[in-house]
């Protein structure tokens, strides 16, 4: 399904102009943690699709926010990428407060009892050097599932959709239903003509 969907939303926006195409791109990728499905939304924005957009990124950043009514945070920045976390800060408040993330957290060099923006600090300074199996938490992938990827890497998933699936295969499909229903919603709201900050409103 999720091929699907790609190719249909890239068939959708291929004509508009570099902004409208940006702004659209994270709306429609964005989507389930505008929904507040998921907790946050890893990026990758780079020149080497059809269309530039990590050039696009670096010229409407600034007003991408605001525009979206959605907050990030760059984790890692090259000369041509750029890594930007989009997150619900709810949510992610949230996962600080579970013992068993702030137990795995602290595991992973994370201080008990920091903010939000002190555990972005820390998340950058570590996916400087490689892609932290906490992130898995911060997407909302179940921390059964980060476990058994982390400690089993040659264990054959029960799925494979957004995340690998170790447990609980029936109520990771209906997430992954979740997922791909907004994003779904959002293609055709596209469709429509309603621009993207219209669509964040209607999702």
């Amino acid at each position: 399904m999720c091929k699907e969907l790609s190719e249909s939303f890239i068939s959708s926006i291929e004509n508009f102009d570099d902004k409208k195409y940006l702004l659209s791109t994270i709306t429609y990728n964005v989507a389930p943690v505008i929904a507040k499905y998921k907790p946050s939304y890893l990026f990758i924005f780079h020149n080497q699709g059809k269309r530039k957009l990590y050039d696009f990124w670096e010229k409407y950043k600034y007003s991408i926010g605001k525009e979206l009514n959605i907050k990030y945070f760059e984790l890692k920045k090259e000369e041509y990428s750029s890594a930007v976390l989009f997150y619900d800060k709810n949510q992610m408040d949230n996962i600080l407060k579970e013992d068993k993330y702030i137990y795995f957290l602290a595991a992973h060099g994370y201080k008990v009892g920091i903010s939000l923006e002190e555990v972005f600090i820390t998340l950058k300074e570590r996916y400087a050097k490689f892609c932290p199996h906490e992130m898995g938490l911060f997407l909302g992938y179940p921390l059964e599932d980060v476990l058994d990827f982390m400690e089993n890497p040659n264990k054959e998933a029960l799925i494979f959709g957004y995340w690998k699936v170790y447990h609980n295969a029936e109520k990771a499909q209906d997430t992954f239903k979740k997922y791909d229903e907004i994003k779904m919603k959002v293609i055709n709201l596209i469709n429509e003509g309603v621009e993207p900050y219209g669509i964040v409103e209607s999702i």
